[in-house]
């Protein structure tokens, strides 16, 4: 590979998560891979919603292979309510078996009671008020790491070390999750956005390729990235690729109109793509200090927004120098024309604290011949990604 390669691969790297360090552990990973099934992920969120008090219904949403917005898109349509009045403290997992709360504004229990679907289940816990995000305690996991090219002795004794390194603390990255698993481009969009890129942003989500998208599907968005022509394009997305339609839908009817068609898109949507880019500006900056072994496991890193206060210290000086690269400036994360998404800012911490960290089983891998299989549980703090600590359990 030429140093033109190399470099072109290393910024892809960079661009796609952030995380382009080496691991907080030393002893060598168990390797493997996670969500090979959909039940091989569970997530489960560890709160309490019920005071019997309050104008919104407490639902209990269990789903599967099912984002929490496109869940919750269904379920506005079954109820005949917007979906702005449904409430949920995070976004869950696609590829995963969730159960998470939420608070339904408006409706009755027997409203919800009365919801016959196979696509999730409900279960009415109670009243209270307005579910926001971050409005819970924890989330526990428990996960399969299949293909495992280790004795089983070796497995549980090299990921029980790495956890002991850990000492309960791991760098609290946010996961690829954020950015799109099969296409990391939420955080790519949230840029456009914030430079008023609105062209940019629409086409970045509808038809920028990745190679690890089914084939079908990359070839209609090569060929549209290609032409960025709007008639009849909706027809050739499956109907589970709903936002894409509705952005094409909209180009149709109202050509050039690009900030039109983003607002079309549901808020926690829109809101996603500018936490996203804070998001990927802090994987970069904790990156950073941890290659350069600058850091306190205590400290907290801003994620930008218009009212963040850039004092002279390292990680501040890392954002300006990020920012000032990208073409954006902080008075963007006002949005003039999206008022309702934009962010005066916040905190992080750079480490996160897990515990629980239990083995449940280790035996032959029924998918894989020859290889074994482990199932771990855990706990994390909310808004905490389990696949960034698997990272060093694993280290592929």
């Amino acid at each position: 590979m030429g140093k033109m390669e190399e470099e072109k691969e290393t910024q892809e790297t960079v661009d796609l998560t952030g995380m382009d360090w080496n691991y907080m552990s030393d002893t060598p990973g168990i390797r493997g891979a996670i969500k090979e099934q959909v039940n091989d992920f569970v997530v489960k969120e560890l709160a309490s919603h019920d005071t019997g008090e309050g104008d919104h219904v407490v639902v209990r949403l269990r789903k599967q292979n099912m984002t929490t917005l496109e869940a919750i898109g269904k379920l506005s349509n079954m109820l005949h309510i917007s979906r702005d009045r449904i409430g949920y403290a995070g976004n869950k997992d696609k590829r995963a078996v969730t159960e998470q709360y939420i608070s339904i504004q408006g409706v009755s229990q027997e409203d919800v009671n009365q919801i016959f679907t196979d696509e999730f289940d409900l279960e009415v816990v109670g009243k209270n008020g307005h579910i926001g995000l971050g409005n819970l305690d924890a989330n526990r996991f428990e996960i399969v790491i299949r293909d495992l090219n280790l004795p089983i002795e070796d497995i549980r004794n090299r990921s029980l070390k790495i956890i002991n390194e850990l000492d309960g603390k791991f760098p609290n990255y946010f996961g690829e999750q954020r950015f799109g698993s099969a296409r990391p481009i939420t955080h790519q969009v949230g840029r456009h956005i914030l430079r008023g890129e609105y062209e940019e942003a629409v086409w970045t989500y509808i038809a920028k390729p990745y190679d690890s998208e089914y084939k079908s599907i990359r070839k209609t968005r090569e060929n549209l990235w290609e032409s960025r022509d709007p008639e009849d394009a909706a027809e050739k997305f499956p109907e589970s690729y709903r936002y894409e339609k509705t952005l094409l839908y909209h180009l149709t009817k109202n050509e050039g109109d690009y900030k039109g068609a983003i607002k079309r898109l549901p808020e926690g949507l829109q809101e996603l793509f500018i936490h996203a880019y804070q998001s990927w500006i802090f994987n970069r900056v904790l990156s950073s200090l941890l290659e350069e072994d600058w850091y306190d496991e205590s400290y907290e890193i801003p994620l930008v927004g218009y009212k963040t206060d850039l004092k002279d210290n390292k990680p501040e000086n890392m954002i300006k120098e990020i920012l000032e690269e990208e073409g954006v400036e902080q008075e963007d994360f006002r949005l003039q024309d999206f008022p309702e998404l934009r962010s005066e800012g916040t905190f992080r911490r750079a480490f996160a604290d897990f515990r629980n960290f239990e083995i449940l089983d280790i035996d032959e891998d029924d998918l894989n011949m020859t290889q074994n299989k482990m199932t771990v549980k855990f706990d994390l703090p909310k808004g905490c990604y389990a696949t960034v600590l698997l990272r060093e359990v694993m280290k592929n």
